[in-house]
Formats: C-alpha cells, sequence, structure tokens
C-alpha cells in the first residue's frame, strides 16, 4: 500500500515538474516586449540623379520604406586655356574655357558627390600679335561681361595700339577693357623702337581701307560704300548709275584740288581730281614706303571723301573744331578763329587718357562714323546760285524741273532735272536741255543766239574742295 502511494505520488510529482518546464520554454521564445531591429536601408545612395526610394527590413519580419529626394546643384567653372591645352588647336592659349560641376545631395542626411562635364571653348578669343610683344588676360570680371587685357612689349619696342574686326574704334588705351559675350578678333601692335616697320598696322591694315589702290580711283568708291555699310548706311546704289572718278587739269585760275559736279543728282556720281595735284600727293606718299600707321591723309583718301561727301549725300562744308571731313574755312564766319581739325590730324589709334590725342579731339573713327550718320553736317537743300539772276534749283533736281533767268530784256530757259541728263552724263557730259529764249524787252532789240552763253555754268551742281 504503502509503495502504490509512493508511485502515484512520484508520477504527479514528474508530471507537475514537466509541465512547468514546458511552460518556461514558451514564455522565453514567445516575449512580445523584445525590441524590433534593422538592416541598412538599401540601395545606398552612391550615383543617384534622381528621387529613389529605399527600403529595410527588421528581425521580426517588418518591411519598411522611406523616399529619398536628390538635389542637385550647379558651379560653372571659367578659366583661360592651360598651357599645353589647346583645346581647339588655334594655336594660342587665350581662349576662354567653361566646365561645370555638378553636385547632387540627398535628403536623410545620406550625403552628396560631384559630377564634372569635360572642359569646353566659350569664347574663341583670337589676339594676334603684330611685332613683338605678349598680352596678359584678367577674366575675373567676367561674370559682368568684361575682361581685362594688357599688353607688354618686348625690349626695344613700344605698344601701338589695339584695333582688329572686334575693335570698332581702335585704342591705345591699355590695359584694354574689352566687352566680350561672343568669340572675339583682335590685334595687338608693336613698333619697334629702333627699326620702325609699319607694315600692316593701322590704316592700310583696316579690312576697308586696305582695298584701296591710288592707280585705281574707282577702288575708292568701292571702299566708300563699303565704309558706310559698316557704319549702318546703304549706299550701293551708286553703283547702279553711272560713276567716275577721274583726273583732269583744270584750265583756270586758282583751281581746286578737287571738285564734283552734279551733287542734286542722285543718278550721277562725278568727282574731277586736280591731276597735278593729285600726282604730288601721291608722290609724297612714295618718299613714305611704309606709309603714316597714325595718318589716314594717305593717298588721296581725305580728298576723296570729302568730295564724295557733296556729291553722295549732298553735304556742305563745315566750319567745325572736331575733326570733319566737310570742314573748310570758307563755311566759316568772317573773323573765325576756330582750328579746324582735318584728317592729317587725326589719329588712327586714340587715346581718352590724354586730352591732346583723343577720340573726341582728333579720333579718325569718331569723325567717320559722324560722317556717314550725318551728325554735325549740313546738307545742301538747293542748288548754289551761279549768278543774281539764277532761280533756285530743288537739291536734289527732280526729275522734270525747268530753269528760267532773265537779262537786258531776254527771258530763258531749259530743262534741268534729273531726266535731262544722260544716263552716262558721268562720262559723256551729254545733256537734253531744250533750251528757248524769248524777247521779253518793252522795246525792239537784236537778236541774241544761245551760243552767247555759257549755260554750262547755270545748270551743272557743283561744288570745289578748298
Amino acid at each position: 500500500m504503502k509503495y502504490l502511494i509512493f508511485v502515484l505520488l512520484s508520477i504527479f510529482i514528474f508530471s507537475c515538474s514537466k509541465s512547468d518546464a514546458d511552460g518556461s520554454i514558451s514564455s522565453e521564445n514567445n516575449n512580445s516586449n523584445t525590441p524590433e531591429t534593422f538592416g541598412d536601408w538599401i540601395p545606398s545612395f552612391t550615383d543617384q540623379t534622381s528621387n529613389f526610394t529605399q527600403t529595410r527590413t527588421g528581425t521580426k519580419g517588418t518591411e519598411e520604406t522611406r523616399e529619398i529626394t536628390v538635389t542637385s546643384s550647379d558651379q560653372v567653372i571659367l578659366s583661360l586655356e592651360e598651357e599645353d591645352s589647346d583645346l581647339n588647336e588655334d594655336g594660342d592659349l587665350y581662349d576662354i574655357t567653361t566646365q561645370t560641376i555638378t553636385t547632387y545631395a540627398a535628403s536623410g542626411g545620406l550625403g552628396s558627390f560631384s559630377s564634372s562635364n569635360s572642359v569646353t571653348i566659350k569664347y574663341d578669343l583670337d589676339i594676334e600679335i603684330k611685332n613683338d610683344g605678349f598680352v596678359d588676360i584678367d577674366i575675373s570680371t567676367l561674370s559682368s561681361g568684361q575682361i581685362l587685357i594688357n599688353a607688354e612689349p618686348s625690349s626695344d619696342y613700344k605698344f601701338l595700339g589695339w584695333d582688329g574686326p572686334s575693335i570698332l574704334k581702335p585704342t591705345s588705351v591699355n590695359p584694354l577693357i574689352l566687352e566680350i559675350d561672343s568669340d572675339k578678333e583682335i590685334k595687338a601692335n608693336f613698333l619697334n623702337i629702333n627699326n620702325p616697320d609699319y607694315t600692316g598696322i593701322g590704316f592700310y591694315a583696316d579690312p576697308v581701307y586696305s582695298q584701296i589702290d591710288p592707280y585705281n580711283l574707282l577702288s575708292y568708291l568701292d571702299a566708300f560704300i563699303l565704309d558706310a555699310e559698316r557704319h549702318g548706311v546703304d549706299i550701293s546704289y551708286v553703283k547702279n548709275y553711272c560713276h567716275n572718278i577721274d583726273l583732269v587739269s583744270f584750265n583756270f585760275p586758282n583751281p581746286p584740288a578737287a571738285q564734283t559736279q552734279v551733287f542734286c543728282v542722285d543718278s550721277q556720281v562725278r568727282v574731277e581730281l586736280n591731276k597735278s595735284t593729285w600726282e604730288n600727293q601721291i608722290q609724297n606718299i612714295e618718299n613714305h614706303p611704309q606709309g603714316f600707321y597714325k595718318d589716314p591723309f594717305i593717298h588721296g583718301f581725305h580728298l576723296i571723301w570729302h568730295e564724295l561727301g557733296h556729291d553722295i549725300f549732298r553735304l556742305k562744308h563745315t566750319c567745325n573744331e572736331t575733326p570733319n571731313f566737310l570742314n573748310s574755312y570758307d563755311a566759316c564766319p568772317d573773323g573765325s578763329n576756330v582750328n579746324l581739325q582735318y584728317t592729317s590730324s587725326m589719329l588712327w589709334f586714340t587715346d581718352d587718357n590724354n586730352p591732346e590725342t583723343s577720340e573726341e579731339n582728333k579720333g579718325f573713327h569718331r569723325a567717320v562714323s559722324n560722317y556717314y550718320n550725318l551728325i554735325n553736317q549740313d546738307e545742301h537743300t538747293f542748288a548754289f546760285q551761279a549768278n543774281e539772276y539764277q532761280e533756285a534749283i530743288p537739291c536734289p533736281v527732280p526729275s522734270s524741273i525747268r530753269y528760267t533767268y532773265s537779262s537786258s530784256g531776254w527771258k530763258y530757259g531749259m530743262d534741268v532735272g534729273e531726266s535731262s541728263y544722260a544716263d552716262d552724263w558721268c562720262t559723256t557730259l551729254e545733256r537734253n536741255q531744250n533750251y528757248s529764249q524769248e524777247f521779253i524787252g518793252g522795246k525792239a532789240n537784236e537778236n541774241k543766239s544761245l551760243d552767247q552763253f555759257d549755260y554750262s555754268s547755270y545748270i551743272v551742281c557743283y561744288d570745289s574742295n578748298y
């Protein structure tokens, strides 16, 4: 009996102990208070350039996601070509380069990375070095649209000035502030002090004026038209009509250096140069084979520009203290003390830092600009009056107009409109004037023959150079 009770008691105790042990294991494996941990967010931020999604998984199987925002910012780096790095292989290192560096930054404190594109040419800066010297370029102010260029002459050389296609008005101002918003082409001119050679410098290095040939007079007219064009004035129509520039031996006292006729007739251009004066002027220039780099008076340029101003633009003589192709003392009031400025004293390279040689006072290019844009110029409105009997003829003359005047009881008339000029009048001088005469006196008077009168002195509009 005792044995039976012991066995039953043992079984009961064993059963309770096993139950307690199983319950303890279950509690440890399913403890809801244990925190869940997570791994790394993936994918990591490495080279993404746009927004993306990251995910991660917890120790209890939970998945989380988040949106990452990627922002970018650009930095533009401007510099000059580096030594031994002629990007466009143009033989110089003056070109301005650009490179964009883009920085990408991710939200959530994930950091940033940068990416750069290749270096390219932003502005092709072509600087020709004439003779011996060099230039330095400062682009620190490029953000404001300007750069600073400084010319440094070599030993025994001096710097004359800047010109070239991108320099509207050649100047000796140094350093030069150059407005830059596109490719530029300029020239730095240096001169040997001990053995000066002006070849390719100044007036005859200009792309228009260099086309002038003093032994081909019509080349002046071609250059005149091109010069007007680059100043915004189209006179190309002149070549569609009769045009002539020739040498004439004037056979009257005190002849002018030149004269132009029919400046009131738009369809004709006729300039006559005093043959002896012209040949002497050309000979003087030949005694200076290198030319005058700063003196556009050479080869009769000033003389012909003066006459073409009369003929094509119908300009009068003017009386100005500033440079002017039409300046002439006969336009100044009697007793005037005006110090007229002529082309021979206008400088090609101007220096606005020096009042004596500034563009305002001696500027050839200012004078040319004023000339073509009719600034400080006076235009003829009527033809010159040949004598006290002449009636005023409009300038330019209309297509058809009849001129009349009376003298000694006789009335004379003729057609003087543009239609009276032959199409090639500038070379033939042929006119169709339809002469007429009428006796209007109060008593009989002997008949007068038309050939007693030199009608050409009344009907040809002309003006003479001083």
